[in-house]
């Protein structure tokens, strides 16, 4: 019996440790005319991005090539720190429509400035005609941080005039993965050797 009820207890506690979402703050999205009317929503560790002028080519010509950036800060209120970021992305492409995306995350420190040395997370995406719509993955932190600073980078263009064009961003969506901090994988673990020994008593 008691080789179940341990894991059962922990399990508990640490999903109580995190419970606390991320806090999102200083927003932008910018770059215009592809950021206007640019809206954001968050739930729980995930924010999501409505972009309904992020678009090239055709339907805005002669507008056929431009660049959307997107910054947020998160901040993981302790016993929590993030280690990952999920990156969820939809885009529409026709004709020469082409979407080259990269991100990078920083490291805050307590006043809200980048750590120095350069991003703790790197990921990049191109979407092609031909190719899927939806792309998703995952960047890892090369070290778990409680404040940190996402910057995302598009840049469209749909140029060629002879066919339909178009290169459009519809889907921004990311999630923030939290784990334990250490102090707090300490304190489980005493508590959980306190437990132990108090059954054998």
């Amino acid at each position: 019996m008691m080789n179940y009820k341990v894991p059962l207890i922990v399990l508990g506690i640490g999903c109580t440790a995190l419970a606390t979402p991320v806090i999102f703050s200083n927003v932008i999205v910018a770059a215009p005319p592809l950021s206007v009317g640019a809206t954001w929503n968050t739930l729980g560790n995930s924010i999501s991005f409505n972009l309904p002028n992020a678009i090239v080519g055709d339907p805005v010509a002669p507008l056929r090539a431009g660049t959307l950036n997107i910054q947020f800060d998160g901040f993981a209120p302790a016993p929590a720190i993030g280690n990952e970021v999920g990156v969820n992305l939809g885009a529409a492409i026709s004709g020469s429509g082409t979407i080259f995306f990269q991100e990078q995350v920083f490291e805050l420190d307590a006043v809200g400035n980048e750590v120095a040395g350069g991003p703790i997370g790197v990921i990049e995406h191109v979407f092609l005609p031909g190719h899927p719509m939806t792309w998703s993955d995952m960047i890892t932190f090369s070290r778990p941080v409680e404040r940190f600073r996402a910057k995302k980078f598009f840049t469209l263009s749909a140029v060629d005039t002879s066919a339909f064009d178009l290169a459009a961003v519809g889907i921004v969506n990311q999630n923030i993965q939290l784990v334990p901090e250490p102090a707090t994988f300490a304190a489980l673990g005493i508590g959980v050797a306190a437990l132990l020994r108090r059954r054998r008593g």
